[in-house]
């Protein structure tokens, strides 16, 4: 069975090696740490930076809540069209605004009401005249009765009180 070695492991033996004049090449390189990298919704472009941020609340939210979405947009000449998406198996919302260039707004406010249960993602998706200029995607969850576990209900305890009762 084989052990797993992390570059904290390793950093001992290395001032060990170091310090006693050892030559350990192989010790004093810790392999680099990989990160997963997700590719991006539209094609990389000086423009897909455009979508500042796409933020919701509440965070948890139960069936029947209403939704706040809030995209914030970078003014560019080039912004026509900002449009909103919330996507369930049981639920389509959409909608759109008409944008100004760089005279529009930067914050763009969308309420959905009434989300029934389920897993949504949220698509913002901006558009100029010559296309999706930028897309941001993001995922959320409706709970619902089947998502809250049914607990056992028991009588509450007594507890002793110190102290005078009159």
């Amino acid at each position: 069975m084989g052990t797993r070695v992390s570059a904290s492991m390793l950093r001992p033996l290395v001032v060990c090696g170091l310090l006693y004049g050892m030559d350990v090449p192989a010790l004093a390189q810790a392999p680099a740490p990989v990160t997963p990298v997700d590719p991006p919704a539209v094609a990389e472009t000086p423009h897909s930076k455009l979508i500042q941020s796409v933020t919701f609340s509440p965070i948890v939210a139960f069936a029947g809540a209403d939704l706040r979405v809030i995209v914030r947009v970078q003014p560019d000449a080039g912004n026509r069209r900002l449009q909103l998406s919330v996507d369930a198996p049981t639920f389509y919302a959409s909608t759109e605004r008409q944008l100004d260039g760089m005279e529009g707004a930067r914050a763009h406010t969308f309420n959905v009401r009434e989300l029934p249960a389920g897993d949504y993602q949220i698509v913002a998706t901006l558009e100029g005249s010559d296309g999706v200029r930028s897309r941001v995607t993001r995922s959320f969850k409706v709970m619902g009765e089947d998502d809250i576990t049914q607990q056992e209900v028991r009588p509450p305890t007594q507890t002793r009180r110190r102290g005078r009762t009159n």
